[in-house]
């Protein structure tokens, strides 16, 4: 396993939130396989390890200010935009929403996004961190998705739903995607959106305000901010990672979001 590397402007910064491993009807565990098989299987890295720069510029789009709880799903978007020479494989979003309240439940969050390849809507399932925040990786609990091929210099639109449960805390909301790229047992950092902020409140007419959420133009075109990260390309361990993986059948979530002052 990989060791925990974080770069150094992260070390102050970034705040590790690793939720319990949840499994779904995991088969048994089969022998480890030999090195050489896991690097035939593996794909290669995404963009230069030793880069300042993201491979993944990512941004959220598209969503309401506003959720009424117990309402229909609102429609928004992640793009994950390539600025690489090479395609990346493999990629796992990790959805993270923190309320201010620090009262909101993985069971009221009901998230989905639409996977093309399969031509339907997947769910995504939330773990709850010891900071309050429910993380959450875009992969259906299906041992058959394999995650997300961007092309190099190209762009992938993933469409996204979300609802809030009836029973979920009135209030404000922010929203952001870590883009990981899954290796085997570890898994690198490729990529972060901008936040999406937005409020939960009851009856319509009732919602609280938030503050706007960034526009698409705001984070066009921006992967510099994503680059005061420094090495962008961090393994992490499984159970201290700030990544979401599926190994052996099993769904592994962690989750990580950059603190800004």
């Amino acid at each position: 396993m990989s060791p925990t590397c974080f770069p150094g402007p992260v070390r102050r910064t970034l705040f590790l939130a690793a939720a319990a491993c949840t499994l779904a009807a995991a088969p048994v565990p089969r022998a480890p396989a030999p090195a050489s098989a896991l690097a035939r299987t593996q794909p290669p890295h995404c963009g230069d390890a030793h880069s300042a720069d993201f491979p993944i510029a990512s941004r959220l789009s598209g969503g309401p200010g506003a959720y009424e709880r117990g309402g229909a799903p609102a429609a928004w978007q992640l793009e994950l935009r390539n600025g690489t020479e090479a395609e990346c494989r493999a990629v796992h979003p990790v959805a993270v929403l923190a309320d201010s309240g620090r009262a909101l439940q993985p069971g009221q969050i009901h998230l989905d996004f639409y996977d093309s390849g399969a031509s339907r809507w997947r769910p995504v399932s939330f773990e709850r961190t010891e900071e309050a925040e429910n993380v959450g990786v875009l992969d259906g609990r299906a041992p058959d998705f394999p995650g997300f091929v961007v092309p190099a210099h190209g762009t992938v639109v993933v469409p996204l739903r979300l609802a809030f449960g009836g029973d979920a805390p009135e209030g404000a909301v922010t929203a952001n995607v870590t883009a990981v790229q899954r290796r085997g047992a570890d898994g690198a950092w490729v990529g972060e959106s901008d936040d999406y902020a937005f409020a939960v409140g009851g009856r319509p007419g009732t919602v609280p305000s938030a503050a706007p959420s960034a526009s698409p133009a705001e984070g066009a075109g921006r992967p510099g901010a994503l680059a005061d990260t420094g090495d962008t390309q961090p393994l992490f361990g499984i159970g201290t990672a700030a990544c979401a993986l599926l190994v052996a059948g099993a769904a592994l979530v962690a989750g990580a979001r950059r603190l800004r002052r």
